[in-house]
């Protein structure tokens, strides 16, 4: 599955409904970690990894208005959605070749907002960390395995947990992501949770949702018909309680 052609043809147009807020929420606590620690007139470069529709770097544009602003992503839509909202360099490329791009030491803060889920964040963070000046900042917001359960229990039903894991590659947990800092020799600043109840009324809904946010898409554009029939047909499923869940982690490489 090509991940960039399915933001571009399925969830691009639809990504900043957020509807439930979840994007936001999460998203929230990372840039207040960045706004509690980091300078703003020490902060000169910024890269956005994966920069989606750009809603983090308006952020950051706004707390830190003097630093030149560096945005990677695999969809040239998410891309061109997001330079119409400011202006940033662009780049579209997978953010494995960050390295292409960029010098070594060359970035005050990098990015990694909703990334997580469709790579190995281990290796990226380890290669993307390289890219820091000393003492810059590395922030993450990440969705984790820890999300709907109540809905990732169901899909089992259907589905090997070998594939959904497969497909699925969020981080275990917070630690898990603590994890990617230290092996890259970054210094853990702040860790803090995001937890909201969500509810789907009916299978339509739940689909809607997953295909139109994102948040399932990469799982359920692998079902067939027959699949997605059997998930449908299951009684006594909806409505359906659920909760999402993701942290955010802000570390800092050292002097």
């Amino acid at each position: 599955m090509n991940i960039g052609r399915l933001y571009d043809q399925s969830i691009a147009h639809t990504y900043d409904h957020d509807e439930r807020g979840l994007l936001a929420g999460a998203r929230t606590l990372g840039l207040e970690q960045i706004n509690r620690h980091m300078v703003a007139d020490q902060t000169r470069s910024v890269l956005d990894l994966a920069v989606g529709t750009g809603e983090s770097l308006i952020a950051i544009q706004k707390a830190f208005p003097d630093a030149a602003l560096h945005g990677i992503d695999l969809s040239e839509e998410m891309l061109r959605i997001a330079k119409t909202k400011l202006s940033f360099h662009s780049i579209h490329d997978d953010v494995a070749n960050a390295g292409q791009h960029f010098a070594p030491e060359s970035m005050n803060l990098v990015l990694m907002h909703f990334l997580t889920t469709f790579i190995d964040g281990e290796d990226i963070v380890s290669r993307t960390a390289k890219l820091l000046r000393p003492q810059g900042y590395y922030s993450i917001v990440s969705s984790t395995f820890q999300a709907f359960p109540r809905i990732y229990s169901l899909a089992r039903m259907v589905l090997p947990d070998e594939f959904i894991r497969d497909k699925n590659k969020a981080p275990e947990n917070a630690d898990t992501i603590v994890s990617f800092c230290t092996k890259a020799g970054l210094d853990v600043v702040a860790v803090e949770h995001f937890t909201k109840k969500v509810s789907f009324a009916n299978f339509e809904d739940f689909y809607s949702f997953g295909m139109n946010s994102g948040f399932f898409a990469h799982v359920l554009c692998h079902l067939d018909d027959s699949q997605l029939a059997g998930l449908a047909r299951m009684e006594g499923i909806f409505p359906l309680e659920d909760h999402y869940s993701a942290c955010a982690v802000l570390a800092r490489r050292p002097a």
